[in-house]
């Protein structure tokens, strides 16, 4: 995974987390600038300290492990239950509830 790879990831949790990138900058003290550029892909280097504040952030962590090794299961469970969470958190947004007096939305 590249810093453009890195870069992407980092701006679908950023959006997913509901935050702006001032949002980030205020919380992290990286400028808004920046922030936009390694979402663009368009920084050759971050950081190593910056890219773990920007990631903390919006909910994500970096997992070594040996290059070219597949996804294990456990990492499929785990996209799957964030997908599942992002669902019911975009799904609750839009359902009504209804009265039980009157039955109206």
């Amino acid at each position: 995974m590249d810093l453009l790879e890195l870069g992407q990831a980092f701006h679908e949790a950023r959006v997913r987390s509901r935050q702006t990138q001032q949002d980030v900058a205020n919380a992290t003290r990286i400028s808004v600038k920046l922030i936009s550029q390694f979402e663009n892909g368009m920084l050759s280097d971050l950081g190593g300290v910056r890219l773990l504040a920007l990631f903390e952030q919006v909910g994500l962590e970096l997992a070594p492990r040996p290059i070219g090794q597949q996804r294990t299961l456990a990492d499929v469970a785990d996209e799957l239950n964030q997908a599942e969470q992002a669902y019911k958190v975009e799904r609750h947004g839009q359902l009504r509830v209804r009265s039980k007096k009157t039955g109206a939305a």
